[in-house]
């Protein structure tokens, strides 16, 4: 099974501030010292042995500080030889298609035969949507105008289109690379809702999973979009999935994982419900979230994530992604190494280990989808 490694920087610390509203004073740590850490550990994936480097994108606050992902992913092109590249994920309605397009295609001349694993969301941040411009309560056509638009550039030599949002008269994508024509067959989205997985079929799109399901959710919702994928006479889609990860000698030491794993939790809470955010009541496409806003549920704590993360021993952890992998006939594995304010230290030395003993045991699992799923789509 494929394993990459998601190379992002946060600056943890700073939410104190964000969430005061002190804009009179600067992060305490600057954040190009707390990217330094990001890309210190970015420099061990290809050395250790992992498959991919993957970026995300977000703007404005101390989570995920990335707001490029195909910028940063040059940058690693050109720093790899080997590796692979994904984004987990380009959020499209935030997007110029010609220019996504253009900039896909750019990346795959840069990593020089390698492949970009193209992840694909739609956002949930009203601040990032607010500072950007574009309409929240029209994301669903944003969403979709761009992804139609990219896969008609792919592959054209010369291509126009005719969406809702975009209108985009005859011209052509340049520089064209190695894999010009096939970027787009195999989009993951993330998802959470039935009307999303019903769009996300009905776009012949696969799946992603970002880190906050348990094995019994992320089953049920596996079922549920490959039985609509039969349903539109599409065969199976396998996910990717985006974990946190943890290794350590001992229980005793792995414990540590689960609170960095709950400080960053809360981290999404501020960032996606709380900071900047006037509410997602009546906002269209995301009454899921108002549900979720009104509860205070945001994002899920540790609870039973137990079965799923990648935090314990490198025993408990390759049995744990050994099952998850029977569960949901897992595709594609990618893991968060450092978040939740987890020293840089602690994180080398987690990431170590998992390399030395559980990745190639993660590597050797065989991730092919087996008959019975083909035939039943689960």
């Amino acid at each position: 099974m494929h394993c990459g490694v998601m190379v992002t920087g946060y600056n943890h610390g700073d939410w104190e501030r964000l969430m005061a509203g002190d804009y009179s004073r600067p992060p305490a740590v600057p954040d190009y010292v707390q990217f330094s850490t990001t890309l210190h550990l970015g420099d061990l994936v290809e050395p250790l042995g992992f498959d991919s480097i993957w970026a995300t994108e977000h703007y404005g606050s101390a989570y995920s500080m990335q707001p490029n992902p195909l910028q940063y992913l040059a940058f690693w092109a050109g720093r790899t030889k080997r590796v692979d590249v994904g984004t987990a994920v380009i959020v499209a309605p935030w997007w110029n298609p010609v220019r996504l397009a253009s900039e896909l295609s750019m990346l795959d001349v840069l990593l020089q035969g390698r492949r970009l694993h193209l992840g694909i969301g739609r956002g949930i941040s009203q601040h990032e949507y607010a500072s950007l411009g574009i309409p929240i309560e029209e994301s669903h056509d944003y969403y979709y105008d761009v992804v139609d638009a990219i896969r008609a550039a792919d592959g054209s030599q010369r291509f126009s289109f005719d969406g809702k949002i975009f209108k985009i008269p005859p011209t052509s994508v340049r520089p064209q690379g190695p894999h010009f024509g096939d970027l787009t067959s195999n989009i993951k989205v993330a998802f959470t809702t039935k009307k999303s997985a019903r769009l996300a079929a009905e776009h012949g799109l696969g799946q992603m999973f970002v880190a906050d399901d348990d094995v019994d959710s992320m089953v049920a919702r596996v079922s549920e979009f490959n039985e609509i994928r039969a349903q539109l006479g599409l065969g199976p889609a396998q996910p990717t999935t985006l974990l946190w990860m943890y290794c350590a000698e001992t229980e005793e030491e792995a414990a540590e994982g689960w609170r960095y794993y709950e400080a960053q939790q809360l981290a999404a809470k501020h960032h996606y419900f709380e900071w900047n955010n006037s509410g997602f009541a009546g906002v269209k496409g995301y009454e899921e979230y108002a549900v979720r806003q009104a509860s205070d549920a945001g994002i899920g704590g540790r609870g039973s994530m137990q079965n799923t993360q990648p935090i314990g021993t490198p025993e408990q952890i390759i049995e744990r992604m050994r099952a998850l992998q029977r569960s949901i006939n897992l595709e594609e594995l990618v893991i968060h190494v450092c978040y939740g304010g987890m020293p840089v230290e602690s994180a080398e030395r987690s990431m170590r280990l998992f390399a030395e003993r559980v990745l190639p045991e993660i590597q050797a699992i065989d991730a092919a989808l087996p008959p019975a799923a083909k035939e039943t789509g689960r």
